[in-house]
């Protein structure tokens, strides 16, 4: 049985990350534990106690078990360090969460994120979309590394029997164009191998328009969860603008985010959404 982090201040938005990791847990018969991180050991007994009142009412509302964990430490180096500890195989957190500390937005969840060994979904207040997964949209650009993110993908369509939408710029230059093309060619030929649903999509503008494009795609189209590569200090997707990851993870739409390290090849572990 897998295992799910869920980092919590007990706002509004970590209540949505809280609902959203049952459903996954749910689906993938793994463990979700609540974790709150603290200044010092004076407020862990306080925690423990919110803590236990939160996974009770998500155990109730939702009828899945929920496990809670209490650390003294920062909200950087210990999300991923406890997912790490616990095993872990997934970390849900909120865009907005840890009240008191340090609001998680833009480039602060890539701090966390680019120290995880696992792959991270971000929720926001204004997240409506069920965990269960029926459109999936994969960027694909002109990093090599993009092909990484293919297999988790590809877990998460076929764990929910989803759509992936592959999309991608439109890119004049030639030699940026064939490099793109081969891009979404191995893509497309990776998911008919798997047997999963898929449409290829370019968007209008070129890559300086890119993102604007993609989250209206994917507002029009009805998308439960994007999934992108985090490039640390190259951005998440080739460059589209300097605060192309913030426009993405706080998307105006609410819809997770599944990042990425491309780090991570994935190839001695199992992701909890393989079957």
């Amino acid at each position: 049985m897998g295992k799910i982090i869920v980092a919590t201040d007990f706002t509004a938005v970590s209540n949505i990350a809280v609902r959203y990791a049952c459903e996954v847990g749910s689906a993938t018969k793994s463990e979700v534990h609540l974790l709150h991180i603290v200044k010092n050991k004076n407020e862990v007994d306080s925690a423990n106690e919110k803590m236990a009142a939160q996974a009770n009412v998500h155990s109730v509302e939702t009828g899945y078990p929920v496990k809670y964990i209490a650390r003294v430490g920062n909200i950087f180096d210990d999300i991923p360090n406890v997912a790490e500890e616990e095993k872990a195989e997934l970390i849900v957190m909120g865009t907005h969460g840890l009240q008191g500390m340090q609001f998680i937005v833009g480039s602060n969840a890539l701090r966390i994120v680019t120290e995880s060994k696992v792959p991270v979904v971000i929720v926001q207040t204004q997240t409506k979309q069920s965990a269960k997964v029926s459109k999936l949209l994969l960027p694909i650009d002109l990093h090599q590394e993009t092909k990484q993110k293919l297999r988790i993908a590809s877990e998460v369509a076929r764990r929910y029997q989803a759509e992936v939408h592959l999309i991608s710029p439109k890119e004049t230059d030639e030699f940026l164009h064939n490099r793109l093309a081969r891009n979404i060619s191995y893509s497309e030929g990776f998911l008919e191998e798997q047997g999963i649903a898929y449409k290829t999509v370019v968007t209008p503008s070129g890559s300086s328009g890119f993102v604007k494009d993609l989250m209206k795609y994917a507002e029009d189209n009805a998308i439960d969860m994007i999934c992108i590569l985090n490039t640390a200090e190259e951005r998440l997707v080739h460059a589209f603008g300097v605060d192309s990851e913030q426009k993405i993870i706080t998307n105006e739409a609410g819809i997770p985010v599944m990042i990425l390290n491309p780090s991570l090849t994935y190839k001695d572990s199992t992701s909890i959404f393989a079957q």
